[in-house]
């Protein structure tokens, strides 16, 4: 009896772990715009994409140029030209107006 009650925990946690976790999606200002495309979909293949608040507009640049030398080093493909300028007036137009 005691078996099959440890075998009935043990086949409730296999089959809780077996669910794929769902992504994490958020809600961007603007979501139909080409910034808020860009930032779903190019700026969560590593990580949750950040929301545009989590900055001041200042440093997005700088955090945008850390993302694209890390993603140049692990072998991902990185924002065209236009794509970058694009993505930094979207999250500059977005950002937080004070620093947290």
């Amino acid at each position: 009896m005691r078996v099959a009650g440890v075998a009935g925990v043990m086949a409730m946690l296999l089959a809780a772990c077996s669910e794929r976790p769902q992504p994490v999606t958020r809600e961007f200002p603007d979501p139909d715009s080409a910034g808020a495309t860009l930032l779903a979909s190019r700026c969560s293949t590593c990580h949750v994409a950040p929301l545009p608040s989590a900055h001041v507009a200042e440093a997005w640049s700088t955090v945008l140029n850390r993302m694209q030398m890390r993603m140049r080093s692990r072998g991902y493909p990185v924002l065209a030209e236009e794509e970058q300028r694009v993505l930094l007036e979207y999250l500059q137009a977005h950002a937080a107006t004070a620093v947290k």
